[in-house]
């Protein structure tokens, strides 16, 4: 019994030990692995940038006619490392020697690798590469059973362009995921206006989140041409259709859109009205003022909220409108038009006029003050009225805040 207990003690030691000596020669193999790539990239980093810089066709000649094979990862490392850097002839010099020393090929056949992280990984160096024969290869990957791998051929797609695959991107926006939905449009935002024909033309063979991603991309491309489409859009029988047409035609801010915007603040759902709201105020047209106005009195929050903030983008004018809905009997609107005229510093420049200003002025201020307290909106006032730093105007506020904010006040 001890002899096999004894037997087993050794046994364990002896796989011990040689774990540790596998582990510690891996780690100094894998430190001298690393050492001698960067004594090779320092020799083969300057040839580089010399091919990429100068008007030498090839680099093979300063690599001596071939790349030896032990230096195949590490040029790959350099070539993509400056890939990332540079642009124009110095990028398009860097993406030919990528073809030209094999790369391009190699990554291709990795495409088709069982693992999905080496899949993953040579769509995204194809891409970083601008290996641009590589398209009719990627676009197979955009069907890969890994999202991870069809978000990687996705991005490399939108970097190497062409109308095959911004046409393969547009059909993705169709991914049951939101998450890659949303990394696809910004994709496509990134390719700028080479994609809005092929979102217009391919829109009706969207789902419905697609569709909403490709309003949010035409939003945020703002390509004026897209107006009268967009306009047709807000009939489309999807209530979250019209609200995002609204929200692009809002973008865009062309200021014939108004009257479709304006008569889109009378829609059946409220979303597209709290849309159309916003939009007009990005706008700023004199002629949406007063149906903003009606818009604040509207029965959903968002629809009051943002017409409101639309009153006051609009500047003076808007401002002017503001104080007309002070005395609205609807307390929202009333109540939302305070909060807006207080973000503006209408209160505070009235305020000042009652110590500051002329006759007409400290009238006119009054006058204004009051109907705020009619209101019953005086958190700002109690504010003004409680800072020591102007003891004339805090005189005049306390006479004129109601006497309970008064007998407040004057306690403090």
């Amino acid at each position: 019994m001890q002899r096999i207990l004894a037997m087993a003690i050794l046994s364990l030691s002896a796989v011990f030990f040689g774990l540790t000596t596998l582990i510690v020669f891996g780690k100094v193999w894998r430190e001298e692995v690393q050492r001698h790539r960067r004594k090779r990239r320092r020799e083969l980093e300057p040839k580089l940038l010399a091919y990429a810089h100068g008007d030498a066709a090839s680099l093979l000649p300063a690599l001596g006619g071939e790349l030896r094979r032990g230096d195949r990862a590490v040029m790959e490392q350099i070539l993509l490392d400056h890939a990332q850097r540079v642009r124009g002839s110095e990028y398009a010099k860097l993406s030919r020697a990528l073809d030209e020393l094999g790369y391009v090929d190699a990554l291709i056949r990795q495409l088709k690798s069982r693992r999905w992280w080496r899949r993953a990984e040579a769509a995204e160096k194809l891409g970083l590469g601008g290996a641009k024969r590589a398209c009719e290869h990627l676009i197979p990957a955009m069907s890969d059973e890994m999202a991870e791998v069809r978000m990687r051929a996705a991005k490399a797609l939108g970097t190497l362009g062409g109308t095959s695959s911004i046409r393969e991107l547009v059909h993705a926006l169709n991914e049951p995921n939101r998450w890659s939905t949303i990394r696809l449009a910004d994709i496509l935002t990134g390719m700028g206006r080479s994609v809005v024909d092929e979102l217009t033309s391919y829109f009706d063979s969207l789902t419905l989140a697609g569709k909403l991603a490709a309003l949010d991309i035409l939003g945020r491309i703002r390509p004026l041409h897209t107006v009268p489409w967009l306009e047709q859009r807000l009939d489309d029988a999807e209530p979250d259709v019209r609200a995002r047409a609204c929200h692009a035609l809002g973008c865009i801010g062309d200021p014939r859109t108004a009257p479709l915007l304006v008569r889109a603040l009378d829609d059946e759902a409220w979303p597209v009205r709290a849309m159309a709201a916003k939009a007009l105020g990005k706008i700023a047209r004199a002629e949406a003022i007063d149906p903003l106005c009606s818009a604040m009195r509207d029965a959903e929050w968002w629809v009051r909220s943002n017409a409101a903030h639309a009153l006051r983008a609009m500047g003076p004018r808007g401002a002017e409108a503001l104080e007309d809905v002070l005395d609205s009997e609807d307390r929202f609107a009333s109540h939302q038009a305070v909060l807006m005229l207080e973000e503006m510093g209408v209160i505070d420049q009235r305020a000042q006029h009652l110590v500051g200003g002329d006759g007409g002025g400290r009238a006119e201020a009054e006058m204004f003050i009051k109907r705020l307290i009619a209101v019953g909106q005086i958190g700002r006032l109690r504010a003004l009225a409680a800072d020591p730093a102007n003891a004339e105007l805090r005189a005049v506020l306390l006479q004129l805040l109601p006497a309970a904010e008064l007998q407040t006040e004057a306690g403090r």
